[in-house]
């Protein structure tokens, strides 16, 4: 796994190395974000690691004390890491967890896929390797944060299907793996994310695409969603409930017009106070840019 940047670097080496460390102290806006592009055991990606590093650059601009991983290899580095980043919230930050990636549903939950994850024999659940959405809303529920974004903008290959180039992928082909295999044989394993019933309080959670539908990986720097989310976080004077319209609107418009097959994002959850990443209308005179 590369870092580009630690938060809670101590916190994080305790954790994955051993030894002691002081708590990490808090912050009014903290993001972790993710991007998993080399995988070992599924179908490799192209863009997830420059959609890392954007992101990051650009939460970083916006003041967030941010954490920036790639090719999380495991589960317990999965863990690692949202651990670090939830114990930097309180009641009043602001937290984004953004992932880019491999992402499946199996049996009753949403899973994302760690890069070099191996199973040990064929009867092996292999659920149990993977990192649970369920247990990221566990954790982050131990902080009543003001409010929380996660981003998942994951499933941008058929898994389940023989190695094929799709159209708006890069992604290299690949033969179905041992862990392909060992999901087909659990109940409800299918492509894409299933809808989400239960996310915690004042947290809005982001899907690239609709619940069981594929996501495309983009033929540029990044994928449809980041690519979007990049050009309006910065944007002054919109709440998250604009941001999210405009880009949602640019991901249909873009999708539709290269690939002739529209891409609509998907919001969950809810959040009923006032957030603009880059300022709200009254913050210092903060104009309302209009609508496109």
């Amino acid at each position: 796994m590369r870092l580009f940047q630690f938060m809670a670097l101590a916190v994080l080496a305790a954790g994955l190395l051993g030894g002691c460390a002081s708590p990490s102290p808090k912050a009014d806006k903290v993001a972790l974000v993710i991007g998993n592009a080399g995988y070992d055991n599924v179908v490799k990606l192209v863009n997830p690691t420059n959609d890392a590093a954007d992101m990051f650059t650009s939460l970083k601009k916006l003041g967030f004390k941010a954490t920036c991983a790639t090719d999380v290899r495991d589960r317990a580095e999965f863990d690692q890491l949202v651990k670090a980043y939830v114990a930097t919230l309180d009641a009043g930050a602001v937290g984004v967890f953004y992932y880019s990636g491999h992402g499946v549903q199996a049996g009753h939950g949403n899973y994302l896929i760690p890069t070099q994850v191996q199973l040990k024999s064929a009867a092996e659940d292999p659920t149990r390797v993977l990192y649970a959405v369920d247990d990221l809303f566990d954790r982050l529920r131990q902080r009543r944060a003001r409010f929380q974004l996660v981003v998942l903008d994951a499933c941008r290959a058929d898994l389940f299907a023989q190695a094929e180039h799709k159209p708006g992928s890069r992604s290299a082909a690949a033969p179905r793996s041992n862990l392909v295999r060992a999901l087909e044989t659990v109940a409800r394993a299918s492509n894409g994310l299933a809808p989400i019933k239960d996310a915690p309080p004042g947290t809005m959670v982001l899907y690239a695409t609709a619940s069981k539908d594929l996501a495309f990986d983009g033929d540029g720097r990044n994928g449809p969603l980041t690519k979007h989310i990049l050009e309006h976080i910065e944007t002054r004077g919109i709440y998250v409930e604009e941001f999210i319209k405009r880009v949602t609107l640019g991901v249909e418009q873009e999708t539709l017009r290269k690939y002739r097959k529209r891409q609509t994002p998907f919001i969950y959850g809810s959040f009923s106070g006032k957030f603009c990443f880059a300022g709200c209308p009254g913050d210092h005179d903060v104009p309302v840019p209009p609508a496109f």
